[in-house]
């Protein structure tokens, strides 16, 4: 990447992740992250590299680095001396940057070698619990052979019926998922919301929308999925909007290079 990437490009990346900048300078980072691809690649390794610092065994090595300097400092300046050293200034960066760049080099190494579309889904991916209506008798039932973790019946079940609701393709779509039928699954989920689409009365939209972006994911069309995450996040009243917030884009960003 370009030198001019690390100067005030990079310091302003820092604070868009740290949500630092006013309403008015967001728009602009987001169009630069959107159509530069070479600022977009920086924001995910400043990404990554917060994430590693995150971490407690480099937040522990840092500290003893920035403990040592303390110290050093300490017995070798007289008790009224202000002025510190450049050339120790100079070392002690030096070494931290060390460790950094080894800790992210690693830890990049580490995400790249084990995300995948299965792991990104499984880590992300929760059973929609159905309400249990106690006077269900019919053990044919869809609902009920859902909620006992019969996928395969609740399928056929559902492929039995000749007028099918949102419900039904709801509980189709989930039983898909659990049979690891990706593409079934974004059929059914896409079905709900073309039922939607023309109906009066909508039904599971935000379920969908989740659960759709999930399916996306576990069929590999990382894109797709994006598409669906940023729809849920640009809503905070969207009832999965934390749940797609935690869905790293980190992991995504590697996804779709192992795309090529």
């Amino acid at each position: 990447m370009p030198d001019n990437f690390t100067g005030d490009i990079t310091e302003m990346l820092i604070r868009y992740m740290d949500n630092e900048l006013s309403e008015k300078e967001k728009p602009a980072v987001e169009k630069l992250l959107q159509e530069n691809a070479e600022a977009n690649e920086r924001y995910q390794l400043l990404l990554a590299a917060k994430q590693a610092i995150r971490s407690g065994g480099l937040k522990q090595r840092v500290q003893k680095i920035h403990d040592e300097y303390i110290q050093a400092n300490a017995k070798t300046e007289p008790a009224h001396a202000k002025v510190v050293r450049a050339s120790s200034v100079f070392k002690t960066f030096m070494r931290i940057a060390a460790v950094f760049v080894i800790a992210v080099g690693g830890y990049g190494v580490y995400e790249y070698s084990t995300t995948n579309n299965a792991s990104v889904f499984n880590n992300n991916f929760a059973k929609y619990e159905l309400p249990v209506n106690r006077g269900e008798n019919s053990t044919n039932d869809i609902d009920s052979l859902y909620n006992a973790s019969n996928y395969a019946a609740a399928i056929n079940a559902f492929e039995a019926k000749t007028q099918k609701d949102q419900k039904d393709y709801f509980i189709a779509g989930q039983s898909y998922l659990q049979l690891n039928n990706a593409d079934k699954a974004i059929a059914a989920f896409e079905q709900i919301q073309n039922l939607n689409s023309t109906s009066t009365t909508k039904y599971f939209v935000e379920e969908t929308d989740y659960y759709l972006a999930l399916a996306f994911i576990k069929a590999g069309k990382i894109s797709e999925a994006q598409s669906q995450l940023d729809k849920i996040t640009s809503d905070k009243q969207h009832l999965f909007y934390n749940q797609a917030k935690n869905i790293s884009g980190l992991k995504l960003h590697i996804l779709k290079l192992k795309e090529k």
